[in-house]
């Protein structure tokens, strides 16, 4: 029977007793066909299985287990995933992930049948985090620029060439908003369809969480998904640009170092300053609330457009 998903998790050196819960999360679905289901195990970490025999025990589940000579990223781990998979869609887990509920799949596979023209369906994701005097506490966010709790068509990956780049901690950004550019007929889930839980053993590296502040990093990030989504969505590409540059001001206008390398991603897009000048002044017009950045301290805001535009900063661009 020809598989209809295909979840990919990144063990990163997890042991068989780290894996009980995802896999018991997977094993435990309810109204559906398990040959429609495969699970491709990736044992890329540092540290790899001995011992494949406890796995037995979860008796619904189609194994593939992977384990390449060298160790891999888990950015690495998934992209092999995406090639040697061989359903319709596929998800990527890491091992603190879990399904939130035993019909989780049940929803997903009649999404599909409902709608087959989907290429990307998404639910809602919540994070386990920890506070200050060790309670637990819960997060649930929405999918969006995300890979987490999205079932997306294999066939979009292949064909857009969407490939898992090393980004650090925006790697996942990366490619969801990749995906997100060309999916057609996306659909959505009300639902929480993934947790990502906290283990003593088992540290946030595959699929890690967001960071409060923007990173360095996240600029080389935007930098190259705009090379990319003028290529896959060129209907995209510049109001995609002009709106990362209003927003990345209210974010990390005032860091210094985060706006020099702002400077290089104008310089890397210098053609379409101009049109990034006429967004902005149709913001002016059209947003008047007086907490807008170019309301609320319009000379400071010019004079973060000044220091980031092209025609004026003094910038060494990489080729």
């Amino acid at each position: 029977m020809n598989k209809r998903v295909s979840l990919i998790i990144a063990m990163e050196s997890a042991s068989v007793h780290d894996l009980a819960v995802p896999l018991s999360s997977i094993n435990n679905q309810l109204g559906v066909d398990f040959r429609e289901i495969e699970v491709l195990l990736i044992d890329n970490g540092r540290y790899q299985l001995e011992d494949l025999e406890p796995l037995r025990v979860f008796n619904h589940l189609t194994f593939r287990y992977i384990k390449p000579a060298k160790i891999w990223s888990w950015a690495t781990a998934f992209q092999q995933g995406v090639m040697l998979a061989t359903g319709k869609y596929v998800a990527f887990m890491g091992p603190n992930f879990q399904f939130n509920a035993v019909d989780v799949l049940q929803q997903v596979l009649q999404t599909i049948t409902a709608h087959p023209e989907a290429q990307l369906i998404s639910g809602l994701l919540m994070r386990q985090e920890m506070n200050d005097d060790r309670s637990y506490a819960y997060k649930v966010e929405s999918a969006n620029h995300l890979l987490s709790g999205r079932f997306i068509n294999r066939n979009l990956l292949m064909h857009s060439q969407i490939k898992f780049e090393d980004f650090g901690v925006y790697t996942e950004q990366y490619v969801g908003q990749q995906i997100e550019a060309v999916a057609q007929a996306p659909r959505k889930l009300e639902s929480v369809v993934a947790v990502q839980f906290m283990g003593r053993a088992l540290p946030e590296t595959v699929l890690p969480p967001q960071p409060d502040a923007l990173q360095l990093e996240w600029v080389r990030m935007m930098t190259r998904f705009l090379t990319r989504l003028r290529s896959l969505a060129p209907e995209q590409y510049v109001p995609t640009l002009a709106k990362t540059i209003v927003r990345f001001y209210s974010q990390a206008g005032a860091d210094a170092a985060m706006t020099a390398q702002m400077a290089e991603l104008t310089a890397v897009h210098a053609e379409q300053w101009p049109q990034i000048l006429a967004f902005v002044d149709d913001l002016r017009v059209s947003d008047l609330n007086p907490a807008a950045p170019w309301n609320a301290a319009p000379a400071r805001f010019n004079a973060y457009l000044q220091r980031i535009s092209p025609l004026t900063a003094h910038v060494s661009v990489n080729a």
